[in-house]
């Protein structure tokens, strides 16, 4: 997309061999070549006898100070995209039958602690609310693999008073920075009456 160019996207949602619009996004870039999102809050509840599992995909958008996008800005660090997906789930965990949430990686753009604090308050908003995991992606580490900052956020510690938290990968022999303390994980729940397993790797 270019600046000035309007899109409208519309994520599907299937049911067997039904499908209906998820959501619709009106997709803008401004003159500043910056985008801009009106999301709609068209969407059904799912059949009786579903449920739902929400997968967060790269939220390594941020925005102010110190960002790739915005090196030169002297604005606070935020990161919308992130913030509304969070909220979004909490809004709807009970209308959409949500059971599980995954975040498959790149949860920061750049490996800082100020970015690791933006992302843990805005997994906070789902934290004791649903079962969820976390999977640590090449924005989430070192080049050697040292993952401290994001284990620092999201330690074992976190979870392990929940009943669907299965453990986690203790380490390597390099020791808990690499691969350990919860950047290795598995989770467990139950929903529609299946059993399933869940894992999160680096």
């Amino acid at each position: 997309m270019t600046p000035g160019d309007k899109e409208i996207w519309e994520l599907p949602r299937a049911y067997g061999n039904a499908k209906t619009s998820l959501l619709t996004a009106v997709v803008a870039v401004d003159q500043t070549n910056d985008f801009t999102f009106e999301i709609s809050e068209r969407l059904s509840a799912p059949p009786q006898d579903s449920f739902s599992i929400v997968l967060i995909p790269d939220t390594q958008a941020y925005k102010g100070k110190g960002t790739k996008s915005q090196p030169e800005s002297t604005d606070p660090l935020t990161n919308p995209i992130f913030a509304a997906h969070t909220q979004w789930i909490s809004k709807n965990i009970e209308r959409q039958k949500i059971v599980f949430v995954s975040h498959v990686g790149d949860i920061v753009d750049k490996n800082i602690p100020a970015q690791w604090e933006l992302a843990r308050s805005c997994m906070d908003v789902i934290h004791g609310n649903v079962p969820y995991g976390i999977s640590v992606g090449n924005h989430d580490m070192t080049g050697e693999g040292d993952s401290s900052l994001f284990q620092e956020q999201f330690p074992k510690s976190r979870y392990v008073e929940f009943d669907w938290y299965g453990g986690a990968y203790e380490g390597s022999p390099m020791g808990p920075h690499i691969s350990g303390n919860n950047a290795n994980s598995y989770q467990l729940f139950s929903a529609g009456g299946m059993d399933f397993i869940f894992m999160h790797l680096e």
